[in-house]
């Protein structure tokens, strides 16, 4: 039963964890924080409804649970995305807090610090900064491995068996969460069923597997099995090769968000207990961060957001043998000390990396961003572009929907295509160019591609005169002629100005009138 201070302890919790995914959203807003925020859930949040079987996407979970959350607050669905990112991270900080008391034994008063640490590291800020799907499915995976921790040493009664459907209703929620944590959820049950023989939790295994196998295979097309050819084939070919991250890059990565803690780690995670539980999918996400190491077109596993997920791991075991290490010390306040200025450096370190405007040059991966600047953000500060620089794009594209005639088709880098998405009045198009070359400082994703003039011409087949004729704008009298522009941000890598007029300039973007160049 429920005591009071375990009650409050929760409560605690949840405030912190509330507090840390509030802190960025009111310092950006009104403006989203995260790439995937405006690339990936706000156009499928509004998009919702022409696509409202599947959400727009295989893992709908999170899609409707902000729509539902908007439907039944009536509020603005803007909002609503907000709130719900919110009480996830506050969600994950009371999972955490319950997997350590439970699992690794931890008093209510050390398990609240484990939840603090952990929250603050950049490993799970990285994670709130825009993957929010991976954060509800953590939230799910983590209270099924809190349930399945109870039922190794349970006989079967009425009791176990509502823990057991408890356990198939996480499942399924974690299984159509996210990808990832579907994986990582079924692996760590397998070998959990297998350890403690427990029969039934095997046979729920199997059937939820050949469900998400089922559905997994016949709806998929953006992973590597989509792509028609042998699984093992894609992964091993080299015609098949798409590797972004060099092994290099990945190992700066993976050392850089998680290299301080490795000591405390390894002596937390090699300590004998009956935590397999959690040991089971710590080992799973370490060994698929060093995918590269086996498989060559690695890329395709994503190990970079395997080294992410696995910092969240990592994180409790470091603390965990942190606290084995610190326990030796005879004197109280010694250790005492050591405790509170080991815990507030991560907790500042990671407050640092929530409030420093973007550009600033402090976290350990930001030193290395050549090799971590696409995975790791310089702070949460920052979407598809510098917050500071959102206002103007919002008004570059009202401009093209106020003097663009229907049938236009804007160009631009497809790290902006959530903004033309949400804000492009239609039937105007927009259409990303291929990057072909990045300059030096590619981290910050503004990308303006080299030899702009010439790509265009190559890369992008235009029909100048639009034979269906689906864009014609009949009141304006233009027939089916294109009407084309290219926007592109003022970082002065490209003087594509010799090349094309300018119709519109502002303070980080100009829009160039490009029909002539590419249809003349």
């Amino acid at each position: 039963m429920l005591n009071a201070p375990f009650v409050f302890a929760i409560l605690i919790v949840f405030g912190i964890g509330c507090l840390i995914g509030i802190i960025p959203i009111i310092q950006n807003f009104p403006f989203p924080v995260g790439y995937d925020s405006i690339n990936y859930y706000l156009p499928a949040l509004y998009d919702l409804n022409s696509n409202p079987v599947i959400g727009g996407t295989l893992f709908p979970i999170y899609v409707f649970l902000v729509y539902s959350f908007h439907l039944i607050s009536f509020s603005d669905l803007y909002l609503a995305f907000n709130v719900v990112n919110i009480v996830l991270y506050g969600s994950l900080s009371v999972t955490t807090f319950l997997l350590v008391n439970d699992v690794l034994r931890q008093s209510v008063y050390k398990s609240i610090l484990f939840a603090i640490f952990v929250i603050f590291q950049l490993s799970a800020l990285r994670m709130a900064w825009d993957l929010h799907r991976d954060i509800l499915a953590l939230v799910f995976l983590n209270l099924c491995l809190f349930t399945l921790n109870h039922l190794r040493s349970l006989h079967f009664n009425r009791s176990v068996l509502l823990q057991y459907v408890t356990v198939s209703v996480l499942y399924l929620a974690t299984l159509f969460s996210d990808r990832m944590m579907g994986v990582l959820l079924i692996v760590s049950s397998i070998f959990f069923s297998i350890r403690y023989k427990l029969h039934l939790l095997g046979t729920i295994n199997l059937l939820l597997l050949i469900l998400f196998l089922t559905y997994f295979f016949l709806l998929d097309d953006i992973t590597f099995v989509s792509i028609g050819s042998n699984p093992v084939d894609t992964l091993m070919n080299p015609v098949y090769d798409k590797n972004s991250l060099s092994p290099y890059d990945l190992l700066v990565l993976d050392l850089s968000l998680n290299g301080i803690l490795i000591p405390f780690f390894i002596v937390g995670f090699l300590k004998k207990s009956n935590s397999q539980i959690l040991k089971i999918p710590t080992l799973a996400t370490i060994l698929l961060s060093f995918s590269w190491l086996m498989i060559p077109n690695y890329s395709y596993l994503v190990p970079e957001r395997w080294i992410i997920l696995s910092g969240f791991f990592i994180s409790i075991f470091g603390l965990y043998g942190f606290f084995i290490i610190t326990d030796r010390l005879v004197n109280s306040k010694l250790r005492k000390l050591v405790s509170v200025l080991f815990i507030s450096s991560f907790v500042t370190y990671g407050i640092l990396f929530i409030v420093l405007p973007y550009g600033t040059v402090f976290t350990i991966p930001s030193i290395f961003q050549t090799q971590t600047g696409l995975t790791i953000p310089l702070s949460m500060s920052f979407n598809s572009l510098e917050i500071s620089k959102n206002q103007d794009l919002v008004k570059s594209i009202d401009w093209i929907n106020t003097n663009t005639k229907n049938n236009s088709e804007i160009l631009g880098t497809l790290h902006w295509r959530g903004w033309f998405h949400l804000f492009l009045e239609k039937p105007r198009q927009y259409i990303f160019y291929e990057t072909v070359s990045l300059p030096s400082n590619y981290s910050t994703m503004e990308i303006n591609v080299t030899g702009l003039y010439d790509m265009l011409k190559s890369k992008i087949d235009f029909r100048c005169i639009d034979e269906v004729g689906a864009y014609t704008n009949s009141s304006s009298g233009s027939g089916n002629e294109r009407n084309i522009y290219l926007i592109d941000s003022k970082s002065g890598y490209n003087d594509i100005y010799y090349y094309y007029p300018i119709v519109y300039d502002s303070k980080y973007f100009s829009i160039y009138e490009i029909t002539d160049s590419i249809c003349g």
